[in-house]
Order: C-alpha cells, then structure tokens, then sequence
C-alpha cells in the first residue's frame, strides 16, 4: 500500500461519511478509490452509504455512465452489509443498475415515470417473451421435461414453482436482464422499451423469478417450440 493509499485508508475509516461523497458522484475518483481499497481487510461495510444512492445511480445507469458499472463490478466482490436481509436486498438492485450502465445507449423514457406507474406498463408486459431477441435464453429439453404437464394444463404448482426457481441460476438470470436491457434502450418502439424496463424493477427479488408472468411465458415458449418439434 502505498502512502497515498494509506492517508485514503485512515480518512475514510476516521469519516465513513466520506463514502457519500464519493458515491454521490460516480466517477473515476470513486473507481480508483475502491480499486486502491479493494485488498484491505476487514472490507468495510458499505451497505449504509449505498442505500441512499441507489435511485441516483439508477437514473446515471440509464444514461449511460459506463463508469459506474465498474464501480459496481469492484462493491460486488465484497461484502456489502453484516445483515444477509440487507445483503439481498442490495445485491439484485446492484446487478440491474450495472447491466443498465453498461448497455449501450440511453433510455427513450423517463424511468421515474415507468416506476411512479409500474403496474401499467406491466399490462400484458409478459408478451416480450415472445421477442426473437430473446430466443438467446434457452432451456433444454431436460430442465423442462418435469415441468411438461403443468406446462401443457397452463397451470403451475406450488412444487413446480420451486423446481422453476432453480432454473434461474445466475447466469441466466444475468443474460435474460441484459436483453431486456438492450430492448428497454435500443428498441425501435417506445411501448416496448418501457415494458422491458418494467419487468426488469419486477426482478429485483431471486424469489419473484419464479411467479413473473415474463419468466413463465419465456419458460413455456421453450416448451411449446421443443413440442412442436418433436411432433414434426
């Protein structure tokens, strides 16, 4: 650690405080920060300075400031907060304020809008399943196979709804969160873009993956194509 590091170091642990200023204005400086504190242990718990920012950042994330997608890449290595509820809560807000930073372009809408009125924007918002720009996300025929009857009922069990749950693993849960990005900034109709930004606030919980309309559709369009396939 060198001497600037160490003066940084003694000032933010004196000032905790001094973590808003930084995360008020998502920067190089706020990068280069954490960057230079990445390897001090114990990492401090950030949690408390970051819950105040979180509706700033989401409005820099929608215009595009690539910056504070790698300062979010540096928080998601630590530790956030000493509470786990906090920790969950903070993580999936994180992740989409990230995936938004980095997605290029700029939201056609305001986002304060889409979320004072989010239940209409959520009306049939599930249809964006059957998007070509989606067909990306897939699950195989082995993953659906137990979901086959409940599937072709149209209705979902409590048990399936738990087996669902799994099927969203981080990974996939990361890709089908950077298409809905790239179709919430990128698509050529303004319905649509504000739709796609409507489903993502609705994810913002690992358990609701499983009950979205969006997700059971995207799951029942894979079904429905292997279906027809095997009867062709």
């Amino acid at each position: 650690m060198n001497i600037f590091q160490r003066k940084l170091s003694g000032r933010l642990r004196q000032h905790p405080e001094l973590w808003r200023t930084l995360f008020m204005n998502p920067n190089q400086e706020t990068l280069e920060t954490l960057r230079g504190l990445h390897h001090l242990e114990p990492h401090p718990h950030l949690g408390p300075w970051l819950f105040p920012v979180l509706p700033l950042w989401e409005h820099e994330a929608c215009e595009g400031n690539e910056v504070l997608a790698e300062i979010i890449r540096q928080l998601e290595q630590a530790r956030l907060s000493p509470l786990q509820t906090e920790e969950n809560l903070l993580r999936p807000i994180l992740q989409r304020i990230r995936i938004l930073a980095s997605t290029p372009g700029l939201f056609p809408f305001s986002a304060d809008y889409i979320q004072e009125n989010l239940p209409r924007f959520l009306e049939s918002a599930e249809v964006l399943a059957d998007l070509p720009e989606l067909e990306i996300v897939n699950f195989t025929a082995e993953e659906i196979e137990p979901l086959g009857s409940d599937l072709s009922r149209y209705r979902i069990s409590p048990l399936s709804r738990r087996y669902i749950q799994n099927l969203f693993y981080p990974e996939r849960r990361e890709a089908i969160l950077s298409v809905l990005a790239n179709i919430a900034k990128n698509f050529p109709l303004l319905a649509t873009c504000r739709q796609a930004y409507a489903i993502m606030l609705t994810l913002e919980k690992t358990e609701l993956w499983s009950q979205n309309p969006f997700c059971l559709r995207l799951i029942a369009n894979r079904y429905w194509e292997q279906h027809i396939t095997q009867l062709s």
